[in-house]
């Protein structure tokens, strides 16, 4: 199943069932997760788009765990023509565990500092195979290196599949396989369900599990979370959070609740985020679980051939 624009014709003519199918899903949940995706940053969505395009994101925030930081968050992905549009150049500044190992946060956007240390934050440079259509079927490779000494190189593959179920509903599998310097062989594996609910709502249970030569047990994140369109590209998500690692001595090493909202301002290629987070970290056992309030207010540029249809 391809989440195509609507009037696709990629489908056989004879096969009208199939195509009303697809017209379908695409209406229901399908467009609705490719424009949440889009509006909120999702490292799902940069590395599942086809075409060239950049962003830049400045999000300043405080906790009371980490303090004061600021995240950089930059994304610049160009297709290659002369490899017929199925490779990508990629260079970026973000968590390093979100490209070189598919594990998106648990809810698929930026998560609450508090769930991501400011040093995961790396340089990378790579190429990917890049696909036609954001919910395409199949296999997927990946290659690039972190530029910071020492240099951490990484390759990676994936599958991937997505399964309608009725007009409402939809589950995403992804399987990825990757090996890189620093942490040997590793896979993760991601189930991601969406559901709409009602005309402006769609509801997510996103699970992420990774495993890799270098931990006993597995990493994992679960979410469930709330998108509500505003309309006027305005959007806000409200998440309930909690990660992981089986292996550790504290194997529930943080939990919370997060509202995010995002709007576009003075510019149609400029977005506003601003989120609210409470969380409840604890990585040892010496270590006393806290109430750690958060908040963080930033902004989004997209730069370069981006289509319309992508400054969400």
């Amino acid at each position: 199943m391809v989440c195509d624009e609507p009037g696709s014709d990629r489908e056989d003519p004879d096969d009208q069932w199939l195509d009303q199918m697809q017209r379908g899903v695409y209406y229901g949940v399908c467009g609705t997760a490719y424009w949440f995706d889009g509006l909120f940053g999702t490292t799902r969505y940069d590395q599942d788009a086809g075409d060239s395009f950049g962003r830049l994101g400045i999000f300043p925030g405080w906790d009371r765990y980490d303090g004061l930081d600021t995240r950089v968050r930059l994304r610049a992905r160009f297709v290659l023509p002369a490899m017929q549009d199925r490779l990508a150049l990629v260079v970026g500044r973000g968590d390093q565990q979100d490209i070189t190992e598919e594990r998106a946060s648990s809810t698929g956007t930026r998560v609450p500092p508090s769930f991501r240390r400011i040093e995961d934050d790396e340089w990378l440079v790579g190429l990917a195979y890049a696909r036609r259509h954001p919910f395409e079927n199949g296999f997927d490779f990946g290659t690039g290196i972190r530029i910071r000494a020492p240099l951490d190189p990484y390759v990676k593959a994936g599958y991937r599949h997505h399964f309608a179920v009725g007009e409402n509903m939809l589950l995403r599998a992804r399987e990825t396989v990757f090996w890189r310097n620093s942490r040997g062989l590793g896979s993760t594996t991601e189930l991601m369900l969406d559901r709409i609910v009602g005309d402006n709502n769609m509801l997510r249970w996103n699970n992420t599990g990774t495993v890799a030569q270098d931990t006993s047990g597995i990493e994992w994140g679960t979410s469930l979370s709330l998108f509500t369109d505003l309309s006027d590209r305005r959007a806000i998500v409200n998440s309930l959070l909690a990660e992981g690692e089986t292996g550790a001595e504290v194997p529930l090493q943080n939990y919370g609740v997060e509202s995010r909202y995002r709007q576009r301002v003075a510019r149609q290629w400029l977005f506003m985020e601003v989120a609210l987070s409470a969380t409840w970290p604890r990585e040892t056992l010496d270590e006393r679980r806290r109430f750690n309030p958060g908040i963080s207010i930033g902004f989004d540029m997209f730069f370069g051939p981006v289509p319309e249809r992508d400054m969400r």
